[in-house]
């Protein structure tokens, strides 16, 4: 029997994703995000391509300047609609 496993980095892929989504939906470049972070433009670039793992303290330092819950990067499916610019 064969079994196929996603890639090991899957949720990392997908949190990237969500993630840029919502920075986009939000206007903010890639550059102005991880300067306010504190991360440089290569990490959060890295981050979004699911190629980097970001600890907890990233997360929530994206997340507040996202202006968005933490929950949202883990929720099944994110309607990036009502996320409205700044």
């Amino acid at each position: 029997m064969i079994i196929s496993l996603p890639p090991v980095n899957a949720d990392l892929e997908v949190l990237g994703r969500r993630l840029r989504a919502i920075r986009e939906a939000r206007g903010l470049g890639l550059e102005r995000l991880a300067d306010e972070v504190q991360l440089s433009h290569a990490e959060l670039s890295m981050a979004e391509h699911g190629r980097l793992r970001l600890g907890s303290a990233q997360l929530h330092a994206l997340t507040a300047a996202l202006h968005v819950s933490p929950r949202i990067l883990f929720e099944p499916a994110i309607d990036v609609s009502k996320i409205r610019p700044f």
